[in-house]
């Protein structure tokens, strides 16, 4: 199913059921008089492609969860990054040299989001990962934050990346503005201040770029769109989960141990 499709304003009339269904994750949503009923499940193996169907029923038992939302018919299914930053461990062959930068891609499995009527915060019904990450802490044991991992995966060009229907492709560019050799260890995504556009049936991220300036610095970032990557006419279908504070993520983007050596 074409995602621009999936993610998408759904109208249901009272008793009617629909199944969602996206990687790992599939979900029953009834909507009953006054509210909605929801219930989740999370299979062994991915589904390949986005799904949505009608279903017959779904039986109130123990695992649904009931909200009371008012008379409004509509439902809105939205994409959204983890609702905790990620982080990349390098493996040791990402080394970039004094004044040089170097282009990551990496694919980042996103979260389904249910809203009743409109897309706002307090409207939020239910959400659930459509793959299940596994939990990092990110800086010193008693200064850190809890975080998720993806691992030591990337691609170098965007052209090589194949992601699923699920993830988002995040493109990454480190600025080393420094005199030395810039070798990184790990790298800390805050996603929630991600925008989600959409390209050819592709999710994709703001374009971020990260200049290190040292040790001592606090550098900065900045989230873009790219024509070469985003297209000249970006179609953004999701906001940031995060406040928007850009002073902030300059200076808390990202966490630097042990990466610059001179």
């Amino acid at each position: 199913m074409n995602p621009q499709n999936f993610w998408n304003k759904y109208e249901f009339s009272v008793g009617q059921t629909k199944l969602f269904k996206a990687g790992f994750a599939e979900v029953f949503v009834k909507h009953i008089l006054n509210g909605w009923l929801i219930k989740s499940h999370t299979t062994d193996l991915p589904f390949e492609e986005l799904e949505v169907e009608e279903v017959d029923s779904l039986e109130d038992d123990s695992d649904v969860f009931h909200f009371q939302t008012g008379k409004s018919h509509f439902l809105h299914v939205v994409p959204a990054f983890p609702s905790k930053a990620v982080v990349f461990r390098n493996n040791g062959n990402i080394r970039v040299s004094a004044g040089q930068s170097a282009s990551l891609f990496f694919c980042i499995p996103l979260t389904m989001q249910f809203y009743f009527q409109e897309i706002k915060d307090e409207n939020r019904l239910f959400e659930i990962p459509l793959r299940r990450l596994s939990d990092t802490w990110f800086g010193e044991p008693d200064n850190g934050e809890p975080a998720f991992s993806i691992g030591s995966y990337y691609d170098k060009s965007f052209d090589e990346v194949k992601a699923t229907s699920w993830e988002a492709i995040v493109p990454v560019e480190i600025i080393n503005n420094t005199a030395g050799l810039l070798d990184l260890q790990r790298l800390i995504l805050r996603v929630d201040d991600f925008s989600l556009f959409l390209k050819n049936k592709k999710l994709l991220s703001n374009h971020v770029s990260i200049e290190f300036k040292g040790q001592e610095h606090a550098g900065s970032v900045n989230l873009t769109t790219h024509k070469e990557i985003h297209g000249l006419k970006p179609v953004r279908i999701a906001t940031q989960r995060g406040a928007e504070s850009k002073n902030l993520l300059r200076k808390s983007f990202f966490f630097i141990k042990n990466i610059y050596q001179n």
